[in-house]
């Protein structure tokens, strides 16, 4: 439960003094904060999650930190794009623990029976990206804990007890999905409304530029999903085109399907980004039209994202590298002779990102609560889920069905 009354806390107080406590996301006394937390500078219905750019491996954890490249199995910097989102309303949280511990964007059940065999129930899915134009790639592997790492590196020996992923969960998953509950309720107190947008990145390998996912639609109202496209669509100052994709081929994961519920006023959207546009794949340098719009706070004395540990290599460049970099990094797509120079890409993609908080940000109501009179029924008003002002919605009921797309 949230100790402060939600009337105060929304009506009286700042949005710079938002804050999220240890008893009202459920943290065990004297456990690690899974998570960072930037209230917005202004309130506003959108709170932005980034579940998988976190890098850390708790000290306390039993079993050793993985071998492996965390960076390379992270949406990594992907956070670096959303520079202004306190300045434009939206609250953000952070993960703090790389997803090979575990993670957060997948259903708590999505485990195979052969990596914690005393579990219950356990239910493996296909990964969120497996659901789109009937392909079935062999992945099973991406759920709740993985096996191996991105490359087929295996970080995982033996068998997981049911007991140690409780304590997974209890102390990293549980407390980020409810920040989110909470700072959701919060806005939908305020406003009637509240928005949850999910951001990721993907590799160059996957088609498109940006992938706009709403789980088909049954994640938020078909006319906030139109404002999102509308934005990410705007070609800008730079006039600079990128390929923007809807629900394929990522339609959203456990974050979107849980939290949106758009017959309730909750909204959800996921935003999938081609890494190459903002950082070198090979080397896991952020390029320098990124880097160069960071916070200085952001960045240690040595100029790497103050994030990271030794074990991570992600650094935005500094004016030496900037020259070794543009020599020999890849560019963001292939070149041709009407290609727009790559030091424009990054840009333009900062351009569209800030455009698609701001949109959201401000999302008039009658957007945000209209919802498609498509023919297909959504299940009745719930009310443990209408939650009044001094308490929290529940969430994780099933979806609308999907509604039909023209």
């Amino acid at each position: 439960m949230i100790t402060e009354p939600l009337d105060t806390l929304l009506f009286t107080e700042a949005a710079t003094s938002e804050t999220l406590e240890d008893d009202a996301i459920g943290l065990d006394p004297g456990a690690p904060l899974p998570l960072h937390f930037t209230p917005g500078e202004a309130w506003s219905p959108l709170v932005i999650s980034f579940p998988h750019v976190g890098l850390e491996w708790p000290d306390d954890e039993p079993r050793p930190r993985p071998s492996v490249d965390f960076g390379r199995n992270a949406d990594l910097a992907v956070d670096c794009l959303y520079p202004d989102a306190a300045l434009l309303g939206a609250a953000t949280v952070r993960a703090r623990f790389s997803r090979l511990l575990i993670d957060l964007n997948r259903a708590p059940d999505d485990v195979s029976a052969g990596l914690v065999p005393d579990h219950p129930a356990p239910r493996p899915r296909q990964p969120p990206w497996a659901t789109t134009g009937g392909r079935s790639p062999p992945v099973h592997n991406r759920g709740l804990i993985w096996r191996t790492a991105v490359g087929n590196v295996p970080i995982f020996n033996g068998t997981l007890p049911y007991a140690e992923l409780r304590t997974r969960l209890r102390r990293y998953y549980d407390p980020y999905h409810r920040a989110l509950e909470v700072l959701l309720e919060r806005r939908r107190a305020r406003f009637g409304y509240a928005i949850l947008l999910e951001a990721h990145s993907m590799p160059s390998s996957v088609p498109g530029d940006l992938v706009l996912g709403t789980f088909e639609g049954g994640a938020c109202s078909p006319e906030l999903e139109a404002t999102a496209l509308a934005a990410l669509s705007a070609a800008g100052p730079l006039g600079v085109s990128l390929a923007i994709r809807l629900n394929d081929p990522y339609r959203g994961g456990e974050l979107v399907r849980k939290f949106g519920r758009p017959e309730h006023g909750i909204h959800a959207l996921q935003l999938e980004v081609n890494r190459a546009l903002y950082m070198d794949e090979a080397s896991l340098q952020l390029r320098p039209e990124v880097a160069d719009r960071q916070p200085h706070d952001h960045l240690d004395p040595h100029g790497r994202l103050d994030r990271l540990d030794s074990h991570d290599h992600v650094r935005p460049a500094t004016p030496t590298r900037r020259a070794q970099i543009a020599s020999k990094s890849s560019s963001p797509r292939p070149t041709s002779p009407s290609s727009p120079d790559p030091s424009v890409l990054p840009l333009a993609l900062l351009y569209r990102v800030r455009s698609l908080v701001a949109a959201l940000a401000a999302v008039p109501p009658r957007l945000a609560t209209a919802v498609a009179a498509s023919g297909v029924p959504c299940p009745p008003a719930n009310p443990a889920l209408v939650a009044s002002s001094r308490g929290t919605a529940h969430f994780g009921e099933p979806l609308c069905r999907r509604r039909p797309r023209g």
